[in-house]
């Protein structure tokens, strides 16, 4: 029974009054309404009405989370189109979790045009001390800086997508994706608004006027994520909202011109930039805040809050310098308002790195966007390591792909870049997996099973709990760029060689061709683009080192110019081509305006092949060949190796190893790659004594077979079963079982 004191006020009769709407129970939800609100002009502006409460918990401590203004929603299906009509009516609403058990107090305060318009109202009720379902905890970042733990210092890793927003059938697409997500075993996704789904103040007369029903459809997402135990990564806005007439993604991006806080829509902001400058808008801006920390704040699922997705997409219109600014402003009064402390973050573009916005003490861990990645076993760890050491906060990789453009299956049709990511991140010392982007395509393939497998696997290994840290291994480092002998015996071959198309990639743009693998595998280092003197710190020749038979040749397929470019090929130095190549439509875009092929006869012998851009802007490569290629030796004698990436708890550690041929994207489209015999990975600095490995196929789960080694020099060379394209190993000492964790070790 919850007793009510009303204290008298100047209402009278229609003083306000606390109703319960459910039970309160430890780690839920409780839900309030307060009746008799006096009227305002805007219920959601809390200069003009500020409706806030105040709990006092058994143990003394208070918190005070703002009241929101709230309308129900009953959903249909219409054609194929969810459509939401209000239910009941628009009233006022309390959320919290109750984090203690015990007699609580809750005091709501009125206050309209800045003026209290009655003494506060009492609620006195008491939370049960029985076991709760949810997790008993908010998340943080844990003692290490590295990981994510939940406030009773349970650690928290992730495995998860990206499910930013829904399809036609609106809050029913998550009710599928959610609960194949669940049964698959993912704990986390990645949650939008935008003006085409669950935008609150996305549209044209929305400024501190919220759409109501897209608040609805988020509180069902997130109700819908509590039930399957996925945390969500809840991100404000994305980038196109500050887009005035970008030509990416056809001009679909543009949404300034719909943005309410646009002057000519009534908004405070004349350009995109008075958004992070402008102090009313700032002001605006910090009401969404507060409505979104009373009525999403209260979930022990919400991980963290975003600002934004991949903001630097748009520095042009924008000044750099006050986004920086403004993401430690937001950040700052997150951190006095919020009374649940989330973490806060942001994300910037794929490729990206931004120290200025890394540092910034109110963001509380990092993210990069990775796409057209190659060799992502080695790239990923790398990364993750970088971050960690410069900016000593908690790494994820927020969106992945093989493509930025799309789900790509043709590229990837065994889904092998998909594992390769998804098991490079997790297991190199960020907070997870990999966060695919291509949600629907996951569902529509039905890709769930990967994620289903992976973590069976780690749950084998115990990755849930403990302290795990990332494995150092022996290899033999990236291949060389020069070349030793040719094989006189060899058979010539013509080396198609793959490029990285994606712009941001920031390849070495050198590479040795002794073999086809180093043809297959040269988009570590080559990219489509041939910067111009618009880019003076980009721009560089690509550089190929080979053994030439006789009528030996190079010839490339350009697609597009930026700009007007100059083409320039050189052989060991001496140029062999020089053409001036003329923009047809003055726009930056892969378009195929040129479509042109160009070629050059080169001698027999081992010759470094220049190829070179003096024009102002990009030329875009398709496809760059060299025919009549000698097999050769690389410098040193050096040769592929498997790659691998782990974790390690004490003499415990968990191995994803990845056969050489098949480092996406080589060999993406060979069907059954032959099986490596005879294969090892080096683990350095590991103690005394002897270890079993148990290992998997990843892509069925199906057990590899055993292996064993004992330590020598502080080093344990693990010999590989028969490696066809991937193992994924779990390494413990001898006569130690490997674990078998509870089904509680996902959370």
């Amino acid at each position: 029974m919850i007793a009510l004191v009303l204290a008298a006020g100047r209402l009278g009769a229609q003083s306000p009054k606390i109703v319960a709407l459910n039970a309160p129970q430890l780690w839920h939800l409780a839900e309030f309404r307060v009746e008799n609100v006096p009227t305002a002009i805007n219920n959601f502006d809390p200069d003009k009405i500020r409706v806030d409460a105040a709990f006092t918990l058994p143990s003394g401590r208070s918190l005070t989370v703002p009241a929101f203004w709230y309308q129900a929603f009953a959903s249909t299906m219409v054609n194929g189109v969810e459509v939401l009509t209000p239910a009941g009516v628009p009233q006022w609403r309390i959320r919290f979790t109750p984090t203690e058990p015990g007699d609580h107090v809750l005091s709501v305060s009125i206050r309209l045009n800045s003026e209290a318009v009655s003494a506060s109202v009492v609620n006195r009720f008491s939370v049960s001390p029985a076991l709760p379902a949810l997790p008993c905890g908010w998340v943080r970042t844990a003692a290490d800086r590295r990981n994510f733990e939940t406030s009773n210092g349970t650690p928290l890793r992730l495995v998860g997508a990206n499910v930013c927003w829904a399809d036609n059938h609106g809050t029913a697409d998550y009710d599928r994706w959610f609960r194949s997500m669940h049964e698959a075993g993912e704990n986390f996704a990645r949650l939008w608004m935008s003006p085409w789904w669950a935008g609150l103040e996305h549209k044209p007369g929305t400024l501190n006027h919220y759409d109501l029903g897209a608040a609805w459809q988020l509180d069902h997402t997130f109700r819908l994520a509590e039930t399957d135990g996925i945390y969500l990564l809840f991100c404000f806005d994305h980038h196109g909202m500050y887009q005035v007439n970008s030509q990416s993604w056809s001009g679909a991006n543009n949404y300034w011109k719909a943005n309410p806080y646009n002057e000519a829509l009534g908004g405070p902001c004349a350009q995109p930039n008075d958004f992070f400058s402008n102090p009313k808008a700032k002001a605006i801006y910090q009401k969404r805040l507060r409505y979104l920390v009373g009525r999403y704040g209260y979930s022990p699922y919400l991980l963290a809050w975003q600002f934004f997705n991949e903001i630097d997409n748009v520095y042009g219109p924008l000044n750099g310098d006050d986004v920086v600014a403004w993401h430690r402003e937001m950040g700052q009064w997150l951190r006095v308002h919020d009374p649940y402390h989330h973490l806060v973050t942001t994300s910037l573009t794929g490729g990206s790195d931004r120290p200025e916005i890394w540092m910034v003490p109110e963001l509380d861990f990092t993210s990069y966007h990775s796409y057209n990645e190659a060799a992502t076993v080695r790239r990923l760890p790398s990364l993750v390591r970088s971050f960690l050491q410069r900016y000593d906060k908690p790494f994820i990789v927020g969106e992945f792909g093989v493509s930025a453009r799309g789900w790509d299956i043709a590229a990837d049709p065994y889904l092998r870049g998909l594992r390769q990511g998804l098991w490079a991140a997790a297991l190199s010392g960020s907070v997870g997996s990999a966060m695919a982007w291509w949600w629907q395509d996951i569902d529509t393939d039905d890709a769930y099973p990967l994620y289903a497998i992976m973590v069976r696997i780690l749950r084998r290994a115990g990755w849930y709990a403990g302290t795990w840290t990332p494995v150092d291994f022996i290899d033999n480092g990236s291949p060389p760029t020069a070349l030793a002998g040719v094989i006189t015996d060899g058979e010539m071959f013509d080396a198609e060689l793959a490029l990285n198309s994606f712009k941001r990639s920031r390849p070495t743009d050198e590479c040795a061709v002794p073999n086809r693998l180093a043809a297959e595998r040269s988009s570590e280092f080559l990219s489509s683009y041939l910067q111009g003197t618009a880019n003076p710190g980009l721009q560089r020749p690509m550089r190929l080192a080979a053994w030439f038979g006789d009528k030996g040749k190079l010839a490339l397929h350009i697609n597009s110019v930026a700009a007007d470019a100059e083409l320039i090929v050189r052989v060991d130095g001496v140029e062999v081509l020089r053409t001036a190549i003329a923009d047809r439509d003055g726009q930056a875009l892969v378009n195929k305006k040129i479509d042109k092929d160009f070629s050059c006869e080169v001698t027999p012998g081992k010759h470094l092949v220049e190829i070179a851009n003096e024009g102002k802007d990009w030329i875009f490569l398709n496809s760059v060949r060299l025919e009549r290629v000698r097999p050769a030796e690389f410098a040193g004698g050096w040769n592929y190796t498997p790659e691998a990436v782990g974790l390690r708890s004490g003499g415990k550690a968990v191995l994803y190893v990845c056969s050489p041929g098949v480092v996406f994207p080589a060999g993406a489209h060979r069907y059954n790659p032959p099986r490596l015999a005879g294969q090892s990975v080096t683990l350095t600095d590991w103690p005394t004594g002897s270890f079993g490995a148990e290992w998997f196929d990843p892509s069925t789960g199906a057990p590899a077979g055993n292996t064993g080694a004992s330590t020598s020099d502080r080093t344990l060379t693990l010999p590989l079963p028969a490696l066809g394209v991937d193992l994924v190993g779990i390494v413990t000492p001898m006569g130690m079982d490997s674990p078998t964790p509870s089904r509680t070790d996902l959370r």
